[in-house]
Formats: C-alpha cells, structure tokens, sequence
C-alpha cells in the first residue's frame, strides 16, 4: 500500500519494492540512481529516503538546474547530483519521521526510530535510537 510519493528523476532512477510494503502519508521515496525494498516493509508517516542530492553543491549548477526545473521541466541528463543506491533489507520497520540518506544499507528486520536520520549502514536486526528523548525513560 503506497500512501506516499515514489518518484524518480527526469535523468534516472528505479524504485523496487517487495511484497506487503506499506507506505505512510506524506512519505517520500525519491530515486535517482536505485532504491531496492524487501518484503513486509513498514514505512511510517513522514518518511524521506532519498538516494541522491536532488540539486548540484556548485551554486552555479544548482542554478542552471533550478532554472531548468522553473522554465521546461526536470533536465533529462544528470546536472552534477551526486547518488548513491540504498537498499532496505526484509522485515524493517522505519519509523515516523525518519530520514534514510544516499548509499545506505538496512539489513533484514531492522528498526529505525523515529526522526532518526540513518547516513550509515545498519546491521540485519540492528536498531537505530530515535534522537527524541522519550519521557518515561
């Protein structure tokens, strides 16, 4: 069930997504290189994975770029955004919030917190901590 947005570049992109996948509102998948999802995947709410940049870091081509977006729609050749594939293994939960960036593995039955912003791999069953304290310890 996609209750979100998959997106993929004018330039490329591929989105995968196993069986049993769930989506949550206002969630977003945005590939520009490859994004590969397991089976029984459950994305909450305001999610963002993302496997790229979106924009160039030269200002002068991020404004090229916006322009191009403003006046004829996304460019069809890569402008200078960096990506890198992610895949999300089976049986993983990510929570509200969370943000999955470029280049990142998640193992199979992993749990990633809520607002967490996930940069580096993590392991089948690992767990990475919401950065919100919770008030009951």
């Amino acid at each position: 069930m996609i209750r979100g947005e998959l997106l993929t570049f004018g330039f490329g992109g591929r989105i995968e997504v196993g069986s049993w996948f769930y989506l949550g509102p206002l969630s977003t998948i945005w590939s520009a290189s490859e994004i590969i999802i397991g089976d029984r995947v459950l994305i909450s709410h305001s999610v963002a994975i993302h496997d790229s940049d979106s924009h160039p870091t030269d200002p002068h081509l991020r404004f090229e770029q916006t322009k191009q977006i403003l006046t004829s729609g996304h460019p069809r050749e890569n402008p200078g955004v960096k990506t890198k594939s992610i895949r999300i293994g089976n049986d993983v939960w990510i929570g509200m919030g969370a943000i999955i960036m470029k280049g990142v593995t998640i193992g199979d039955r992993a749990i990633i917190g809520a607002r967490a912003v996930v940069k580096t791999d993590v392991p089948t069953d690992g767990f990475v901590p919401s950065p919100i304290s919770e008030p009951n310890g």
